[in-house]
């Protein structure tokens, strides 16, 4: 990939030298989790550096999953016991197994059974060290004592128990040991193992009486000095686990933080360990269950559903990514509070298996997960249900004398239905500790709360959310992000953010390949790739996805005949430096759920008419010849030599199943399409604005954020000049909150006609006036899908750790929170604040420390750039090197707190504007080099070169 504009900025800043040490200092203990239930969130997992778990639960993707982030999986083994669930593989003899322990419905081992040794050691732990383990996780050492309590019959036990560690250590050198508690025998073993848990320093539960509580001081003093013993004489982290009810949060965290402050690493959860508990870091769920009724849904398709469709998108903009489930299908049976930031629903009728999804939801919000009820809930709220939230049923209201007496701005966000529309169901409340956003009167006197708020969470009910005139003609009555926000309490955090980066606001362009065969209405009726060629792409040297569909002008497409002009063509756009190479697939599948494998093309219709793809003879239709052979088509006849296609442009509607996205990523395909974003001054209501992502199974497919021309242009049939209006959308979903990035995405046909061709030059001329950072779509799309596993997780010490951070670059900051702490951050590069929001800058490092401050930064930093950060190094103490590059595009930097610098950069022009330094190149063309040093209240010089590579600084 070409990278024509560099700049690198060293910067030592002498007064940061403690700071650094500082913000070092959370790395010096290890975060630790522990988890033990089914599907573990492992994208809330992963953000811890030692993660314990029950193997059997985790398979191979979650496994790596786990260690995305650098993290160190450990898994679970029981020395002393076996569970009645595990049992052997061959049968143990009796004398191996000398107890039971009722508690755990498990069988006590006697240790220095050699029968016990070899199950341990071949059956357990060695098929983990074969399926990738480095890390095990050691307990029930002190089983033992339920037979032998103490004396030489527990001795013998304790010489078999550090016999069993050495072999362990023998056999697989490699594995790292954690054990819980085993103090009797730390002596002989401390060098063989990285840390030692204990269970209920402060808080314990007990598993006979299934009560919680603090754990008796005289307990409590005893687990102390064990674990201060392993902290301060072994050297070793300590970690206490300790046991609160899976609602009491704030009870967990305090918890936490008194562990922390006596120097041990905290764990805080349940005492199945199938909730996310509170470590030493407290991972900010970022994803929310979305329930939806697939038989009740079009196709079977979540895209169909309002959930998808209206829901989302608020959720991305908060920060949150949907996960879908069917409600018809099993329901999670762990505990999702800490998991999930909650569970969002908008059925449209009653489902079907109404009392199990209502038992389930009752459990779960007993539990402190909150819900987010829209539309119809699917269950009657009524029972102990409707005593949990507080509210009363109530059928049959009358449209007579129904009035509005009063409401907030929850509940008038694009406009407030005059008359009012008569509920078939609303709802009285009787709890306390609610809060009515909307209330209603009927002709008797009666109050309904149609949409309310509480401790449990929210209920916007039908026909209160969203006023329909027609299909296209669609409003807001309720405010979803505020809803939202309130309904499920979403606390205030650095939100990931995929629309911006180093100040600037993302810009991708994408041609999809349809009609590159057809001609332009122009005299000599060129083919529209010609016109495209020399009008647009010639022009306008931006970052340009291009795509061909291989069914179009390939040797077994519909125009062969055409092959010896349009291929040519298509290699002269293909080597175009700014070009990146895309397929859109063999046949242009058109409705993907209609298809089957091997189904004879060209058959169906589209409610608009098309075939479900196109009618090319004698093909059977095959996902991957529509994605690996169409790449491969254009890799052998029509790319350069190593520029590969890098994106398949989805077709049609844009629903590729989830063996198409499998197909993409088996090949290191992007993927990106799908969505209809196309918001304008005439229709402005966000009901317009689609989601980012549509999950399918374990892969995501990226929508593009905003519709091409056809949507414009009425399917082309006119205005022809249509496209022209997608600046209105750039500009809505810019303010006042930027809920998109910009995409020119279009099609060869907008070259075949003059209307069309000029809507086009218009659209390019408004984007180069505003401040981008132009990428590739496969840039983007790997923003897009890195923002969906980005980790955000509050630190003990009250700051930020963020994970997942190499793609996904930004942090928009709510003002509530201040102003990013450049000194105490790490790989923090700057900040910009502008009308759409605070936006922090990351330096594209795969992790970041963020900590706050009430006072923007004074030090020096980088508040803009229209390119991405290449390197970013804290050399030592203070010292900061910075490189940014730009896409074929002049690079311009804007470096904040500079004053009192005087700044030299050759080939550049410097402009001053208050305390900012601006650096101005003019032009794309050739390589350029700068570098510099920038020292507080000294000098800022560059010097330039046009060789490759990194020059080295003049000192």
């Amino acid at each position: 990939m070409s990278r024509l504009f560099m700049c690198t900025l060293l910067c030592w800043l002498l007064g940061l030298v403690s700071a650094f040490v500082y913000a070092d200092s959370p790395a010096r203990q290890p975060s630790v989790a522990f988890y033990y239930g089914n599907e573990p969130p492992v994208e809330l997992l992963s953000q811890f550096d030692w993660i314990v778990v029950e193997a059997a639960n985790v398979g191979s993707a979650e496994q790596r999953l786990l260690a995305q982030h650098g993290g160190q999986p450990f898994a679970y083994v029981s020395i002393g016991e076996l569970d009645a669930w595990r049992g052997a593989t061959t049968s143990l003899p009796a004398a191996a197994l000398v107890a039971s322990n009722a508690a755990w419905n498990s069988q006590v081992a006697d240790l220095t059974h050699p029968a016990w040794r070899t199950y341990l050691l071949e059956e357990h732990i060695r098929p983990l060290w074969q399926a990738g383990y480095r890390g095990l996780f050691l307990d029930t050492l002190d089983s033992y004592r339920l037979f032998a309590p103490d004396g030489p019959a527990a001795e013998r036990q304790q010489t078999a128990l550090v016999d069993i560690i050495h072999a362990i250590k023998q056999q697989f050198p490699e594995m790292q040991l954690l054990l819980n508690r085993g103090f009797e025998v730390l002596e002989q073993v401390h060098g063989k193992i990285v840390g030692v848990a204990a269970e209920s320093l402060y808080r314990g539960w007990n598993p006979t009486t299934q009560v919680y509580g603090a754990v008796p001081d005289n307990d409590q003093a005893w687990l102390y000095q064990q674990l201060a013993r392993v902290r301060d004489h072994y050297r070793l982290p300590a970690i206490a686990i300790d046991y609160v009810p899976a609602a009491q949060r704030e009870l967990a965290r305090t918890t936490a933080q008194r562990i922390h402050a006596e120097g041990f690493i905290p764990w805080v959860s349940v005492p199945q360990l199938n909730q996310m508990g509170v470590g030493l870091v407290e991972p900010i769920p970022r994803r929310v269950l979305v329930l939806f009724d697939k038989s009740k849904t079009e196709a079977g398709e979540l895209a169909y559903t309002n959930a998808h469709r209206y829901l989302a998108m608020p959720l991305e903009y908060l920060g949150y990514g949907a996960e879908y489930l069917d409600v018809n299908g099993p329901l999670p049976s762990d505990l999702l509070h800490g998991r999930y930031a909650g569970v969002v629903t908008w059925f449209n009728e009653p489902i079907t298996n109404a009392p199990h999804y209502g038992a389930w939801l009752q459990h779960q919000m007993e539990h402190g997960l909150r819900a987010a009820i829209v539309g119809v809930p699917g269950v009657p709220i009524a029972g102990t249900l409707g005593r949990l939230m507080g509210l009363r049923e109530v059928h049959g209201i009358a449209a007579q004398g129904l009035s509005v007496v009063n409401h907030d701005d929850v509940a008038n966000f694009e406009g407030m239905p005059l008359p009012p529309p008569v509920p078939q169901t609303s709802y009285e409340m009787v709890g306390s500790g609610l809060t009515a956003h909307l209330t209603i009167r009927d002709n008797a006197g009666r109050h309904f709360a149609p949409i309310v708020t509480g401790a449990w969470g929210g209920l916007a009910s039908y026909p209160w959310v969203v006023e329909e005139a027609n299909e296209y003609q669609k409003r807001w009555n309720l405010d979803p992000f505020k809803f939202l926000q309130r309904a499920l309490a979403l606390p205030d955090i650095p939100v990931p953010d995929a629309t911006t980066e180093n100040g600037a606001r993302y810009w991708m362009t994408q041609i999809d390949g349809d009609a590159f065969v057809s001609r332009a209405d122009l005299p000599g009726t060129p083919f529209t790739g010609e016109l495209m060629l020399s009008d647009i792409l010639m022009r306008y040297q931006v970052p340009t996805t291009v795509s061909i569909i291989e069914g179009e002008i390939g040797p077994d497409g519909l125009y062969p005949q055409y092959r010896s002009v349009l291929e040519p063509l298509a290699r002269r756009i293909f080597a175009l430096p700014w070009v990146e190479v895309a397929t859109h697939t063999f046949s242009h599948p058109f409705e993907w759920e209609s298809l089957n494998e091997n189904d004879l093309a060209g058959q169906g219709k589209t409610t608009a008419g098309f075939n479900y793809n196109m009618p090319i003879p004698n093909y059977r239709f095959s996902l991957r010849r529509e994605i690996e052979g169409s790449a491969n088509y254009i890799n052998r006849t029509l790319a350069p030599a190593g520029k590969p296609v890098s994106v398949v442009l989805w077709t049609g509607n844009a629903l590729p199943p989830e063996e198409a996205l499998a197909i993409a990523d088996e090949l290191g395909l992007r993927n990106i399409n799908g969505g209809n974003t196309s918001v304008t001054h005439s229709n402005p209501t966000m009901t317009r604005v689609y989601p980012m992502l549509r999950p399918v199974g374990r892969y995501l497919q990226v929508y593009a954020p905003q519709i091409n021309e056809n949507v414009y242009t009425n399917n082309m049939l006119g205005p022809l000049w249509g496209y022209r209006r997608a600046i209105e959308t750039y500009q809505i979903t810019d303010q006042p909150r930027r809920l998109k990035p910009i995409d020119i995405y279009y099609h060869f046909y907008s070259a075949a006609s003059p209307g069309a061709l000029r809507a086009l030059h218009q659209v390019y001329e408004y984007v180069l006036t505003q401040e981008t950072l132009p990428v590739y779509t496969s840039t983007w799309s790997d923003v897009a899908t890195q923002w969906y596993h980005t980790g955000v997780a509050r630190h003990l010490d009250g700051g930020w750790v963020i994970q997942g951070t190499h793609h996904m670059r930004t942090l928009r900051l709510p003002t509530s929170l201040g102003w990013p702490d450049l000194e105490r951050s790490t790989n923090v590069a700057g900040v910009r604040e502008i009308a759409s929001g605070r936006y922090v800058a990351l330096s594209g490092a795969t992790g970041a420390q963020l900590y706050l401050s009430p006072h923007a930064p004074q030090t020096p930093h980088l508040r803009y750039a229209n390119g991405r950060i290449e390197t970013w190094q804290q050399t030592s103490p203070g010292q900061i090197t910075l490189s940014i590059a730009a896409e074929h595009v002049p690079l311009q930097v804007e470096l904040a707190a500079t004053q009192g610098c005087q700044v030299s950069a050759p080939n550049a022009r410097l402009e001053q504007r208050g305390t900012s330094t601006f650096l101005h190149y003019g032009s794309a063309r050739g390589e350029r080099i700068c570098s510099g040093q920038l020292i507080p209240d000294s000098n800022l010089r560059f010097s330039s070169a046009t060789t490759g590579g990194r020059p080295s600084l003049n000192e």
